[in-house]
Parts: structure tokens; C-alpha cells; sequence
């Protein structure tokens, strides 16, 4: 396929699944924002620097495998995830963070751009999160990201709030 074709319908692609996007979260009720980056925001300090937010505002989701289980865990920017914590908290011994590959399997995303939302997937989100009214984080479209309210994303991901982290040492 010529490069120019490809890229009108990678276009057409990232058009429909925007539009998508609009309709289930207004469909919903929540209160969001997309935003369209400037280059793309591989960690959560990239988000900060594209959208001048605070690090603990921006809302990386980590794809995790507990045992046999898969797992969306959202973290704040300024905190990282204790295994320990999680292993206590699910009673198993093995744990792990997915492969590159197994997150684009996963959610047809890449490393910086997994949505907040990821359908079929169990979510938990560390309780420093609800310190925070809003977040920042992907929304599963390459350059792209989404601003959601806490509560509404708690809402439509039905997820488990526990304490996972530690704040990072600066």
C-alpha cells in the first residue's frame, strides 16, 4: 500500500475511533477532555511537560499480570507501584508487569499510549488518585490524551480503589 494511502486511512482510522470515544463517554455523562499532543507522551513526565499539569496529576495505566489474572493498574505520576503491596493485596506470589507485546495484545495500544478505559479488563486504581479531582492519562489513540474527573472514571471502569504505591522519593 503507498505510504499516502496508508496514512489517510490510519487517519480515517484515528477519526472513527475518536468519534467512538465522544460517544461512550458522553453517552455516560462524564466529564472529560481530549486533547491532541504535540509529539507522543511515552511517560508520565513527557505528559507534564506537554500540558504544564503537576506529575501527581498525570495517570499512567500499567498493564499487570497477577498469577493468571490481567489487570489495569492506575497509578498517579509521582508515586510508583509496591509489588509487595499488590502481592498482599491479592494473596499471590506472582506478579508482574506485561511485555511491550502482551499490552499491544492486550489493548491495541502501545507503551504511553493505554487508555484510562480499557473494556474487558479488571481496573484498579491506587487510592492517592482520588486525591486528585482530575487526571491526565492516554486514552488509547497514539497523541492523544484524555482529561477525566476521578469519580466518573472510577464509574465507568468499575474499579477497585486500594493503596498499591509509595510516593516517589524526588
Amino acid at each position: 500500500m503507498p505510504q499516502k494511502d496508508k496514512s489517510l486511512r490510519e487517519s480515517i482510522i484515528k477519526m472513527t475511533a475518536l468519534d467512538e470515544l465522544h460517544e461512550v463517554y458522553n453517552r455516560n455523562n462524564i466529564d472529560y477532555e481530549l486533547y491532541k499532543d504535540k509529539f507522543s507522551l511515552k511517560t508520565a513526565n513527557s505528559g507534564v511537560a506537554e500540558y504544564g499539569i503537576k506529575l501527581s496529576e498525570a495517570a499512567p495505566t500499567l498493564i499487570i499480570k497477577a498469577d493468571e489474572n490481567i489487570i489495569a493498574a492506575i497509578i498517579r505520576g509521582d508515586t510508583r507501584i509496591s509489588f509487595k503491596k499488590l502481592k498482599e493485596l491479592f494473596k499471590i506470589k506472582n506478579i508482574r508487569l506485561v511485555t511491550e507485546e502482551e499490552i499491544y495484545n492486550l489493548t491495541g495500544a502501545k507503551i504511553g499510549e493505554v487508555s484510562l478505559i480499557n473494556k474487558d479488563i479488571k481496573t484498579l486504581i491506587d487510592e492517592k488518585v482520588l486525591e486528585k479531582k482530575y487526571i491526565y492519562g492516554g486514552c488509547g489513540i497514539a497523541n492523544h490524551t484524555l482529561k477525566i474527573k476521578v469519580i466518573d472514571l472510577i464509574k465507568i471502569t468499575k474499579a477497585t480503589v486500594s493503596d498499591f504505591t509509595n510516593l516517589k522519593r524526588l
